[in-house]
């Protein structure tokens, strides 16, 4: 076990975490930012320490965690943040409603649909990171009725251009991530509609080069992600780019799989503040 403070009120406990480290975090008083790695699974035993702390406003789980454990990790004073890697083991989650302060939590492996109905009744949530994520329209239904949800992160679920008709009457979700959804360019139509958008991630999708044009519907998008997987086939870059520069708004753009020339990427740079071009 590896345990060091990179500053004042934030800890990192890697490696065999025992009970008695969990222990020693009650002398550290308020905590800032508390990371876990490395440990195999966090247990009950293990999580118990985490409610009688006097406070940990993040939380970042790189292990994981057991749902028994969480009934006991979601109690923790003060926690605002949680990120955890992955959810394990029999039973539901519970106590979400009663996590008054918590604004965003994402766990990115093997929720189920009742895992995300207990999550979404955490009443001050801002952002919900669900990637591969068990997910239906009764989801998304209460997705659209939380009265403060404003970012979502459904990369890899099973989103689709139904649920996006749906999704598309928030007037407050302003971020999106469809990455490796079954959304097709219809769905694209329907939440385009959700002008207040800023951010959307279509990688990997089947949203073709036509259904581009859709995204000068988004005033205020300044953020974009197209591409495909490796060896997948991606947009033609001579056809993308006047796309792109007919979206005023668009700061960030990050095109992963799509090969440009030096000519090309130039004049994207000239037109948009950031680009990120990745290819394999």
């Amino acid at each position: 076990m590896i345990k060091k403070i990179e500053q004042e009120n934030d800890v990192v406990l890697s490696g065999n975490i025992k009970p008695a480290d969990m222990r020693d975090l009650r002398a550290r008083g308020a905590i800032h930012q508390l990371k876990m790695s490395g440990s195999p699974t966090l247990t009950v035993k293990l999580a118990q320490a985490l409610p009688t702390l006097q406070s940990v406003e993040q939380l970042w789980l790189w292990c994981d965690v057991t749902r028994k454990a969480l009934h006991h990790v979601i109690k923790t004073p003060g926690l605002r943040v949680l990120d955890i890697l992955s959810i394990k083991g029999p039973g539901r989650l519970e106590a979400f409603a009663d996590a008054k302060r918590l604004e965003i939590f994402r766990a990115n492996l093997y929720l189920t649909e009742e895992d995300v109905a207990e999550a979404l009744q955490a009443p001050s949530l801002l952002e919900l990171g669900i990637q591969n994520a068990s997910l239906s329209p009764r989801i998304i239904a209460m997705m659209l009725a939380h009265p403060r949800l404003e970012v979502l992160d459904l990369e890899a679920t099973e989103f689709d251009d139904t649920m996006a008709a749906t999704l598309s009457a928030s007037q407050k979700i302003h971020a999106l991530d469809l990455g490796a959804t079954k959304i097709t360019g219809p769905g694209l139509a329907h939440l385009c509609r959700m002008t207040q958008l800023k951010s959307l991630d279509l990688w990997a999708t089947q949203v073709t080069i036509a259904d581009l044009d859709l995204l000068t519907g988004l005033p205020h998008l300044e953020y974009l992600f197209l591409g495909n997987f490796e060896d997948m086939p991606s947009f033609d870059a001579a056809e993308l780019i006047p796309k792109l520069e007919a979206l005023a708004s668009l700061k960030n753009i990050w095109l992963d799989g799509i090969r440009l020339d030096e000519e090309q990427a130039a004049r994207l740079r000239a037109r948009i503040a950031r680009v990120n071009i990745t290819c394999a």
